[in-house]
């Protein structure tokens, strides 16, 4: 995910944070939990951009080291 993505999922858990507030000062329990579920899901899609960014740091290093690899194997046989 983007940063973008992050920064929306961001902006989730703070609109969240701010209908939690508004219900809980009006004593709306609709208004509250409707607030702890976008809290909720904006950290879960920002959890999803934090695994994808690790898995494809990851999977970058991998790359680099099969490369790496490849190379060494390519020098031994022009040898």
């Amino acid at each position: 995910m983007s940063l973008k993505d992050k920064a929306e999922a961001k902006g989730q858990q703070i609109l969240g944070s701010a209908q939690e507030k508004v219900g809980d000062a009006t004593g709306n329990e609709r208004i509250a939990e409707r607030g702890r579920e976008h809290q909720a899901e904006g950290r879960l899609k920002e959890a999803v951009a934090d695994v994808t960014e690790t898995v494809a740091d990851a999977a970058d290093k991998v790359k680099d080291v099969a490369q790496d690899a490849a190379d060494r194997v390519g020098r031994l046989f022009k040898k």
